[in-house]
């Protein structure tokens, strides 16, 4: 009756872990079902049936770990999962020579460090080099860098 016992955590805990795998992935209650059935089978079958059965199980439980994980790795299970979208959208750059240290505009957004202005009649993003700035707030360009313009709100040096 004890094999029994045993045998059926297994099948427990190996039917939990299939639907870990392949239903809910992710640390789901079947996953956390499914490891405790797995630890409950190993710790009875030590107590119940003897050592042997309990390395017996202990090695068995390793074999299902092992065909689960290769099954879920080199099966289509994990491509259910998988974005299969390719991101067609571009960021649209500035001419540099739009902008220069000296040109004047408006916060668009609350600058936290990053964020968006309104200079020369186009909205860029900027970089506030004195640290927050608030929205509609008069901006300052500071430098024109490599895809980076940095402003500083006017008045601060």
């Amino acid at each position: 009756m004890e094999i029994v016992v045993t045998v059926m955590l297994v099948l427990l805990a190996t039917v939990l872990m299939t639907a870990e795998i392949v239903f809910v992935p992710g640390v789901g209650i079947s996953g956390v079902l499914g490891v405790l059935a797995m630890l409950s089978a190993v710790v009875y079958a030590f107590y119940c049936v003897g050592n042997i059965a309990g390395w017996i199980t202990i090695i068995v439980l390793g074999f299902i770990l092992v065909a689960l994980f290769m099954w879920a790795l080199y099966g289509k299970t994990l491509d259910k999962m998988a974005l299969k979208k390719n991101i067609s959208s571009k960021v649209e750059n500035f001419k540099a020579s739009d902008f220069k240290p000296g040109d004047r505009g408006v916060a668009k957004t609350r600058l936290t460090l990053i964020g968006e202005a309104l200079i020369n009649g186009q909205v860029v993003e900027v970089k506030s080099e004195t640290g927050f700035i608030n929205e509609k707030d008069e901006v300052e360009v500071v430098r024109v860098t490599a895809g980076t313009i940095y402003v500083k709100k006017v008045g601060e040096e």
